[in-house]
């Protein structure tokens, strides 16, 4: 990848000049740059090298770019897409050109407000219509090949368990069109107020329950049970649509947890970086509850 390239790539779309890109994290490819322009105006660049990422990384800048143009006539604050390059054939690189939106990411606990705030976007993103020639590519699960129980737990009979229940087929769930990577981290604040959805490079075509779960599940990670519980009940209070069957509410709850695996440690090493009581030992046993209670076990 040259990043000269790219600079030249992203300027032929902008009307002022670039003064600096300044990497600023963010997705898990960590290919988030700040654009700084001639009059302090600022654009975010996803830039996403062949090499290292091949197909996985040309998916995540195809996936954004639909999910912001599919998002662009909705009252939410998305990105809007200034350009993209899905094939790499103009800068070199996947990238796409996106406007910066005001905020910041909050890891602190949320108020039972804000909380609300974010149930109601789940279920405006979820309730946003789609035809058939713009649908997004089917959801995949991010449970890892080579599942099986952690070697970190003192618990394999409760992870074996949910391993069986995974293998299942899935159940035929009513799907749409969801972010799949929906969860506080991928949220802009000002104070209580949202004031930008962000990191669309997994919007997918499944069930609402996976954006639901996965928010439940880093509820329970950053925070507590009870934050994890209020989010799903402000979900169905603003008439958000889950699988109300118990089995698909078990099924799709324990896939999202499965997908932490091996080592929610590791997958979120940046938010452990973020907030030093998260300590690796810390996310392990706050997912290994979650999943018990998921699964109506209790003790340990």
């Amino acid at each position: 990848m040259n990043p000269a390239q790219v600079r030249a790539w992203a300027q032929e779309h902008l009307e002022s000049q670039i003064t600096a890109i300044e990497p600023v994290g963010g997705g898990r490819t960590d290919t988030i740059s700040a654009v700084h322009l001639r009059h302090g105006e600022r654009v975010i660049l996803r830039c996403v090298s062949i090499e290292r990422w091949g197909e996985i990384g040309r998916q995540h800048v195809v996936c954004e770019a639909l999910g912001c143009r599919l998002m662009e006539n909705s009252d939410l604050p998305v990105p809007r897409l200034i350009a993209s390059d899905p094939d790499g054939s103009q800068s070199g690189a996947y990238a796409n050109l996106t406007s910066w939106l005001p905020g910041r990411v909050r890891l602190d606990p949320l108020s039972l407000s804000a909380i609300d705030e974010l149930a109601k976007i789940a279920v405006i993103i979820h309730g946003t219509p789609v035809d058939d020639d713009h649908r997004p590519r089917p959801y995949v699960f991010w449970v890892p090949d080579d599942l099986h129980v952690p070697s970190w737990t003192s618990r394999p009979l409760l992870w074996q368990r949910a391993i069986q229940l995974f293998d299942r087929d899935p159940p035929p769930t009513k799907q749409g069109l969801v972010h799949c990577d929906f969860h506080p981290g991928n949220i802009l604040w000002e104070g209580d107020r949202i004031t930008g959805v962000i990191d669309w490079a997994e919007t997918s075509w499944g069930p609402a329950d996976l954006d639901v779960m996965h928010s439940r599940a880093n509820f329970a990670i950053l925070h507590d049970l009870d934050s994890a519980v209020a989010f799903s009940d402000a979900y169905r209070w603003h008439g958000g649509v889950l699988d109300d069957d118990q089995e698909a509410e078990l099924f799709w709850s324990v896939s999202d947890i499965l997908g932490f695996l091996p080592d929610p440690a590791v997958i979120m090493a940046a938010l452990i970086h973020a907030r030093p009581d998260l300590t690796g030992e810390v996310v392990r046993k706050r997912l290994e509850r979650l999943l018990m209670i998921t699964l109506g076990e209790t003790g340990g």
